[in-house]
């Protein structure tokens, strides 16, 4: 009661409970938080046939067929195990912008395979537009109807939140008027849990953990607002401290692949805290669930707190570990997975372990239907709690062989790893059938990777030179033999490509011939050839393997298909193994019709991959996860498509993988703390009898600042305080003795020493022998 008081104080004083609010008996306090979302300068682009409306700091509207006007995702913090009751909103400020506007209709998506599954759903696709496109523009009624709404809600890790889109414009189609408001302001109404209840003493308990600490304060708009909320109370409660950031989930007859590899060990000099959990093992095996997918979700959940876990390592086949099958379209319900010309409406996917935020009952499968993930009637919130990758085979050899290359990856510091493979391919011919999209050529988004994040790099790339119509980047000519014999003589760390996809192969497309009306024409009347990109009966090696993007469908089609699996292969494959991590679908992507004038799709995921595992060093799982999540946030389409792109784009490999041929940045993304950019802390001797030295460093060039340096036993309960005062920057080192604040020596075991300095925190595992 006491914690629940000094919440409802904290709420108080912080604004974020309004005065005379009153508990209620089922819910708790309930609560409002209020955040103003300024615009940005606004710019209109004169286009083919209309206006481009743009705003600094926003994306757009991605409602196919309807205006494309900015629009920008705002993720707003809560207090503590709030939930989102409702949102409201109001525009500060309209202006009436002088003239008449005809404001360009955000393109189609189109799905980058070619069966006559995809051709239909092309179809559909198209006329779906057409029919948003004239409802829009046929009325002058206000679009959007509101400038604010709640996309979703959920939590990162211990942060509770709303995600919010704001589109501070009103537009009327017919009467061409456009109105933009200098900001948007919005409250959020939540309710808390009650007081002496279970939910309330997790909440409470969930605040020690920190692994999302810098993650929250670089999303959420309000993070100052209510960072002491979730400021843990002292002394903790009874919880592990930081015990397995890095978690294996496996089975009985595969541990012994993990253990014949090298693999736990080098994470574990990398200073990773390694779990080994099997299906069968009481963790899993005792947690609620219809099926063992709910199994191990549950178990996540109910782990990734109090041991601390960041990254998830799935290891066997789509079935043994197995994929979550979701279902999108809400009226596409079938289940085809042994066909590649039409696999139904499921797609598997290994999201649904790293968004961890609800039970399935109020995210996954919110409608209760048993049909997950399905667009507009469920409710996951794409915000990982953890950061997933999956070794995708059962076979005990080549989970063993995967593993030691994952290693010997890493270990590889040179320079090679700064240099990329950029094969492309035409995805579509301008107006192709008519459909009036402009030319959409995988090399744009290639191009424009290479020139955003690898400077300094040297790039291998390949564009269509072949057919009536060619790439509009004048590269060396794209082949099959061209893109293997490079990959398989040459040094790349990374391998981006596009082009069509096949879970056994990628092909280009080819306009041969013409029948004379000049638009290529896939009904047969035209000569349209895909000759191969890549294909499993290629001749590669592993001695120099790449981190691989593949912008193509079905690549990393998980189940087998009677023509085989090329990114299970090329990570798994010994004789092929030219993958030391691969990002590809499981089943058809889709693509933005006016890439990058329209971002969002698979090229964009791409896109920010690269930004984020090749600009930022982040891990491969990172680099995904927050990619996916960005392009969500910015540039998400309000069509079932959408979720189709975040679920099937899978990470085969480590998710805590480092490319930089840089050995400190290897080093530095441990969450031990061997080297970090921003604080060092370690401790000598370690194991220690009875003393041991702690030293820490802070950053230099930043003032003197609080710096706390405490020892925590294995369930999270303060044992000493060392340090607690103004530090300058640079070295210092203080001694602990092995005993607790009373001077009593403390028993032999494992204790964590950790520092907190400037909202930054580090944690050190040691052992004390005696």
């Amino acid at each position: 009661m006491k914690r629940m008081a000094s919440l409802v104080l904290a709420l108080l004083l912080l604004g974020l409970l309004p005065a005379g609010a009153r508990p209620t008996s089922d819910l708790g306090f309930e609560g409002r938080v209020t955040h103003v979302v300024p615009s940005g300068p606004v710019r209109i682009l004169a286009a083919d046939g209309g206006q481009r409306v743009l705003m600094e700091g926003f994306g757009s509207l991605k409602d196919p067929g309807k205006p494309m006007l900015p629009s920008r995702d705002v993720l707003i913090a809560l207090p503590p195990g709030a939930r989102v009751a409702s949102v409201d909103f109001e525009g500060i400020g309209g202006t009436l912008l002088s003239g008449t506007y005809r404001i360009l209709p955000a393109p189609p998506m189109l799905p980058v395979a070619e069966t006559p599954n995809q051709r239909e759903r092309a179809a559909r696709m198209q006329r779906e537009w057409q029919e948003n496109m004239q409802a829009a523009y046929s009325t002058d009624d206000a679009y959007p109807k509101a400038i604010a709404r709640l996309t979703h809600s959920g939590s990162l890790r211990k942060y509770a939140y709303a995600s919010v889109s704001v589109c501070p414009f009103r537009y009327h189609a017919l009467t061409g008027r456009l109105t933009v408001y200098d900001a948007v302001r919005i409250h959020v109404r939540y309710t808390v849990p009650p007081p002496g209840g279970d939910e309330a003493e997790a909440v409470e308990a969930l605040k020690w953990d920190t692994v999302a600490d810098t993650r929250a304060r670089e999303r959420f708009v309000n993070y100052d607002q209510v960072r002491d909320l979730y400021e843990p109370g002292e002394p903790g409660p009874a919880r592990p401290l930081d015990t397995y950031d890095y978690v294996i989930v496996t089975t009985a007859a595969l541990e012994s692949a993990v253990s014949a590899s090298g693999f736990v060990a080098w994470k574990t000099s990398l200073g990773y805290n390694v779990r080994t959990v099997l299906t069968g093992d009481a963790e899993i095996a005792g947690q609620p669930g219809v099926d063992l997918a709910e199994q191990i979700r549950n178990f996540l959940r109910g782990s990734y707190g109090p041991w601390g876990i960041q990254y998830v390592l799935l290891i066997g086949d789509y079935a043994t570990v197995p994929m979550r099958y979701c279902f999108p379209d809400p009226d596409d319900h079938s289940h085809n997975p042994t066909s590649i010309a039409n696999p139904g409406g499921s797609v598997p996917t290994d999201y649904y372990y790293a968004d961890l935020s609800l039970p399935d009952a109020d995210s996954w499968d919110s409608d209760g239907d048993g049909l997950l993930g399905e667009y507009g009637q469920d409710n996951p919130d794409f915000l990982a709690e953890v950061f997933v990758g999956r070794i995708p085979t059962s076979d005990t050899g080549r989970i063993t062989y995967t593993l030691d290359k994952l290693v010997a990856f890493e270990q590889d510091t040179e320079t090679w790893k700064n240099q990329a493979l950029h094969p492309s391919s035409i995805f579509f011919f301008e107006n192709q059938d008519y459909q009036g999209h402009p030319k959409l050529d995988g090399a744009t988004a290639l191009n424009a990777i290479q020139a955003d994040f690898m400077s300094g790099w040297t790039v291998s790339r390949y564009s269509e030179q072949e057919g009536l119509e060619i790439s509009d980047f004048d590269w060396p000519a794209v082949s099959l033999t061209a893109f293997i014999d490079d990959w398989r003589t040459g040094q790349y760390g990374v391998v981006n490509w596009a082009g069509h996809g096949a879970p056994y192969g990628v092909g280009r497309t080819v306009w041969d011939w013409d029948d004379g009306d000049g638009v290529p024409e896939t009904d047969g009347s035209d000569g349209i050839s895909q000759p191969w990109l890549i294909h499993l009966w290629c001749d590669f090696e592993d001695d120099y393997p790449s981190i691989v993007f593949a912008v193509s469908c079905n690549v990393g089609w998980p189940e087998p298909n009677g023509s085989g699996n090329l990114g299970i292969d090329l990570l798994t494959d010994s004789s092929l193994g030219a993958a030391a991590g691969i990002v590809s679908s499981s089943r058809p992507a889709w693509i933005s019709g006016d890439w990058p004038a329209s971002p969002g799709g698979a090229e964009s995921i791409c896109y920010e991959f690269n930004r984020y595992g090749v600009g930022e060093s982040e891990t491969l799982g990172e680099a995904l996860y927050d990619a996916k999540h960005y392009c969500h946030q910015n540039y998400a389409w309000t069509h079932y498509g959408e979720y189709i792109n975040l679920y099937n784009f899978e990470l085969y490999g480590d998710p805590a993988m480092v490319r930089a041929a840089d050995p400190t940045i290897v080093q530095s993304r441990n969450p031990a703390g061997v080297v970090k950019p921003a604080l060092f802390l370690q401790n000598h001797p370690n194991p220690f009898n009875p003393v041991t030295e702690i030293t820490y460093v802070l950053p230099s060039g930043q003032p003197p600042s609080r710096v706390t340096l405490g020892v925590y036993d294995t369930v999270g309960r303060l044992v000493r305080t060392l340090v607690d005062a103004r530090r300058p920057s640079g070295a210092s080192s203080v001694i602990w003795d092995g005993t607790n604040h009373g001077g009593v020596p403390v028993a032999s075991g494992v204790y964590f020493c950790r520092i907190t300095w400037n909202g930054e925190r580090e944690t050190k595992r040691m052992v004390l022998l005696k």
